[in-house]
């Protein structure tokens, strides 16, 4: 969402055994006392799953990261992130076909792997958590407008949620980030609803972003492919950082060369 700040760092990413909550293939469900808190306020996710992926050559979301797509992972990362609803803004008939299964798995709260390897696109079935209740408030908006770059999936993703206190913005491409981080953002801006709260690894910023109610309309007029940065660059005073737990969750995966670096690194 913001651009080139999310970039993959040039140094080795060390192995960490508990950035995963689980191997390759097993079913992980949240406890209840896991479950993310209900917000004092309506916090809204939103999945910008539209870019065309030119630096990638194909479309990047497809590709698999631990035996699941990219954009699995992001799908997973918001279910536990506490939002209260998400927005799964895309162009791929595979992500929205995707989305509408997990949804009806959610429902039975089950996955049973064998139906999502219907797909041709997955090499392989993949299983994944569905017992996060904000799946009832999850849907997919159509974004036949691509080519008007990330503002057009900014409009798509606001004009679906406009009862939000706040919204989140989220990008597709970063398999390591955690749900916790999302969880203290949606925390932190329960308790501070005016600020924009931002992803830092104590250094740099990238995503996501949450932005509260009273910059929608400013976000509503944003054109081409600069997304929320000329937003942050006019309110720098109320931008407050989230610290991620550590700094391989801001690395997105801009290129082929990136995601077999990441893959060999862990």
């Amino acid at each position: 969402m913001m651009g080139q700040a999310g970039t993959f760092p040039g140094e080795k990413v060390k192995r960490q055994a508990d950035i995963f909550s689980g191997e390759r293939g097993i079913t992980v469900r949240q406890s209840a006392a896991d479950q993310p808190e209900k917000n004092e306020r309506h916090i809204a996710l939103v999945l910008m799953a539209s870019g065309y992926g030119r630096r990638y050559g194909s479309n990047k979301l497809l590709e698999e990261f631990r035996g699941k797509p990219l954009f699995v992972h992001a799908l997973e990362q918001a279910a536990g992130s506490g939002a209260d609803s998400i927005c799964v803004v895309t162009r791929y008939l595979e992500i929205r076909d995707y989305v509408d299964r997990w949804k009806k798995a959610g429902r039975r709260d089950s996955m049973d792997g064998e139906t999502l390897s219907e797909d041709r696109q997955f090499s392989r079935p993949v299983r994944t958590s569905v017992s996060s209740p904000v799946i009832r408030n999850t849907c997919v908006v159509w974004n036949s407008h691509p080519e008007r770059g990330i503002s057009e999936s900014l409009r798509l993703g606001l004009s679906a949620r406009p009862e939000a206190d706040g919204c989140c913005f989220m990008v597709c491409d970063q398999p390591l980030l955690t749900s916790g981080t999302l969880r203290r953002m949606m925390k932190a801006f329960c308790c501070n609803p005016d600020a924009i709260f931002v992803c830092s690894d104590g250094r740099r910023r990238g995503n996501p972003v949450l932005f509260p109610k009273e910059l929608f309309g400013e976000l509503m007029q944003l054109t081409g492919d600069s997304g929320g940065r000329q937003i942050l660059r006019k309110y720098p005073g109320r931008i407050r950082e989230i610290i991620a737990a550590r700094p391989e969750e801001l690395c997105d995966i801009d290129s082929a060369k990136d995601l077999e670096f990441l893959k060999k690194s862990l």
